[in-house]
């Protein structure tokens, strides 16, 4: 009978990709000096890399070395070191769940490795409900992952920033209606702040634009032979034909729908729903692809695609009289509601309907990528304010913000902070105009609310990209005879941030408490208001009256200003997205005894299990209570 050793290497070679790197590592190697030699082998090592780890930071240049010569590359040194980062990735996992002390500067410190990170995050952010500290674990590898998935949204967007510094006169008008940008990427970022723990980032935007694109190609195996009026209305037609852009049967409300926005998910979905902007971007993402050049047109209450011939030849390809060699002819499309031409005079008299009587010739060019990442800003805020302010029940107002996967809580105060960045970062370095200097500052003011109050662990993204710009963008008179720049107050409010971050509290006690003081109810117990019927979670207790809860949480820097109360108050969490916190008086609180899984829980309360994973490790189904995940500040409890 033959041994394992007598195969050939290349059937031994096969056989090890069945097995763990580690076991290759620790007992094959080490069976003989030909074991030795195949287990060290670079084309099986970079088999490891491919099949054990899908994410890498942009620095490896992964792709490009899986295309080059194996031998290039020292695969098994690679393979070590993403190991090694995921051991360090999970040390720090396993300290933010443990403790809230330097919680966010273990963030920032696994945020460093970049997409190095994602492949161990994501593994946590799935964990098995057997787990002890299911829901802690699951939070808090989501929240470091989202704020790495903020920080390559608003690296595609600072390319932007960088093309205006360096932008040149000679640039091409492609390269100059990008800004420095791509469209689908620049779009695409606001899908990153969304993205949680779901499939469809920058890359993956791309590649499924590449494989729609192949699609067309091969339905229209004479692409390259037809004219640019002929490609341009051939892709029209097949993306109606494939339902891949607009929506189906809309309303005012459904319209206003968070996923329609959102590029990625528009080309995720079954029913590709997009609004008109995200529609005519699909269609210039798939033109580029195509072989013609088509842009987004962004008209008053319309947006509609453009589509320029090539220079000096005509739309149906004749070559241009020689005084118009540069020229480029133009034709409209409208990818969001019809699957063919669209003719100039309708646009036209839609403008005059609109009460713009001149300036058509200006209005009907291509829109740059800066303004139509604007304008998708826009539309974002628009539908969080729909959510916001439609009086109905909660029930019926959940399709407005879910993005068909993942929790849909998670995703409100992201898409407003995405809205917020966005504007920040669509202005160009040291504008002349002093209202645009004004306007940028209060969007800056916006989004450090929103960054201390929800985001905290975004400190390192702050100080890389706001604090430069803040510096920029302060008006010169204020900066003459002050040698302070204008960033330091934002610096120090993130150093009060860290400071408190890695401060210790002192524990309250149930012991401690003087005689004839009792506290009724304890962490993690789930509650019904007396007066209001509403469902929320106890977070926390004082016997110092409501002013007592102030600043307990580490994220918060607010102080409330109710004193003079005896009677024991409670912070709990309530509300759509686990972020209202609300602080209530025991007499106004009643407990509901529930035993079981999960699906006992009040729908509110389900709603907010994603979020509670903040503040517990899990549901206890004997106890009818979420198990704590705060004894350093309620120990007894």
């Amino acid at each position: 009978m033959s041994s394992l050793s007598s195969l050939p290497a290349e059937l031994i070679h096969q056989i090890l990709q069945y097995l763990s790197p580690e076991h290759t590592l620790t007992a094959i190697a080490l069976v003989s000096r030909r074991f030795n030699d195949i287990a060290n082998e670079p084309l099986l090592w970079r088999y490891y890399c491919q099949a054990y780890f899908r994410y890498w930071q942009a620095e490896h240049c992964f792709h490009d070395k899986v295309r080059g010569k194996v031998h290039d590359v020292d695969w098994k040194a690679l393979y070590l070191l993403r190991l090694r980062c995921n051991n360090h990735i999970g040390n720090l996992i396993d300290g933010i769940v443990a403790s809230r002390v330097s919680r966010l500067a273990k963030t920032e410190q696994i945020c460093q490795y970049g997409y190095d990170a994602k492949d161990y995050l994501l593994t946590q952010c799935r964990v098995d409900e057997s787990v002890e500290d299911v829901l802690a674990r699951r939070y808090y590898s989501c929240t470091v992952l989202d704020s790495i998935h903020r920080s390559l949204a608003i690296e595609e967007w600072a390319k932007y920033q960088q093309y205006t510094q360096g932008s040149s006169r000679n640039a091409s008008n492609v390269e100059r209606l990008n800004g420095g940008m791509r469209l689908e990427r620049a779009l695409g970022a606001f899908d990153m702040f969304m993205l949680h723990d779901n499939e469809g980032d920058l890359d993956e935007i791309c590649d499924l634009l590449d494989e729609i694109a192949s699609r067309f190609r091969a339905a229209n195996p004479f692409l390259d032979q037809a004219t640019t009026r002929g490609k341009a209305v051939a892709l029209a037609r097949w993306l109606h034909a494939n339902n891949m852009t607009g929506l189906n049967d809309p309303t005012e409300e459904t319209y206003r729908y968070l996923r329609n926005c959102l590029i990625g998910r528009a080309l995720r979905d079954d029913q590709h729903p997009s609004l008109p902007i995200i529609s005519a971007a699909i269609y210039s993402a798939l033109a580029s692809r195509a072989g013609f050049e088509a842009y987004p047109c962004a008209l008053p209450n319309q947006v509609h695609a453009i589509v320029l011939s090539p220079p000096g030849i005509s739309l149906d390809g004749t070559v241009l009289d020689p005084e118009q060699a540069e020229h480029q002819q133009t034709m409209f499309l409208d990818p969001y509601g019809s699957d063919d031409e669209v003719p100039i005079e309708h646009i036209q008299n839609l403008l005059i309907r609109l009460g713009i009587f001149s300036g058509h010739d200006d209005m009907l060019t291509p829109t740059s990528t800066d303004l139509i990442v604007m304008r998708t800003a826009q539309n974002i805020r628009a539908s969080f304010t729909s959510f916001r302010t439609i009086d109905r029940p909660l029930s019926q107002l959940i399709p407005m913000i879910e993005l068909n996967r993942g929790d849909w809580a998670r995703n409100l105060q992201p898409a407003l902070y995405s809205m917020i960045w966005a504007s920040i970062m669509m202005v160009p370095i040291l504008p002349d105009n002093d209202e645009v200097r004004w306007d940028w500052q209060q969007d800056v003011r916006d989004l450090l609310t929103y960054f201390y109050e929800y985001f905290p662990e975004d400190s390192w993204l702050v100080e890389k990209y706001v604090c430069p710009m803040y510096d920029t963008f302060a008006a010169p008179p204020r900066r003459q005879g002050n040698w302070e720049l204008p960033s330091k107050r934002v610096r120090d409010q993130i150093k009060d941030i860290r400071r408190v971050d890695a401060s210790t509290r002192a524990p309250r006690r149930r012991s401690d408490l003087a005689n004839g003081i009792h506290v009724k109810f304890r962490v993690g117990q789930i509650f019904k208001h007396k007066r209001y019927d509403y469902h929320g979670i106890i977070l926390g207790w004082t016997t110092e009256g409501a002013g007592g809860m102030a600043s307990w949480d580490q994220s918060s820097l607010s102080h409330d200003s109710w004193h003079g109360h005896s009677e024991p108050y409670y912070r709990c969490m309530v509300g759509t997205d686990g972020s209202d916190h609300h602080i209530i008086a025991e007499g106004s609180i009643e407990a509901v005894k529930l035993r079981g899984g999960l699906e006992v829980l009040p729908p509110e309360i389900k709603d907010l299990v994603p979020m509670a994973g903040k503040f517990f490790k899990r549901w206890d189904g004997e106890q009818g209570a979420f198990v704590s995940n705060l004894k350093e500040l309620f120990p007894e409890d």
